[in-house]
């Protein structure tokens, strides 16, 4: 449920890196105030669930991350032996 609004407020086509710098700052500050919404809306064991979701999915991808690491090592050994 992520959200974003992009607001512009400079009629010239060009604009220095200040400017650029400033426009993204007042974009992520955007994205907090939205988050913030959220959050509130979410209780205590709402939050504590989609914690324990997120670790689930977090310690699968280390699994498969270790995997896909054993593979590569797997790969780059037959790699040395085919040249």
């Amino acid at each position: 449920m992520k959200k974003a609004m992009m607001a512009t407020w400079s009629e010239s086509e060009e604009s220095s890196e200040k400017e650029n710098e400033k426009e993204v700052a007042n974009m992520c500050f955007m994205e907090i105030d939205e988050l913030d919404e959220v959050n509130s809306n979410f209780s205590d064991e709402d939050m504590h669930d989609v914690f324990e979701e997120l670790y689930e999915d977090f310690e699968k991808l280390s699994l498969k991350n270790i995997s896909l690491k054993k593979k590569i090592q797997q790969l780059e050994k037959e790699l040395k032996e085919v040249k």
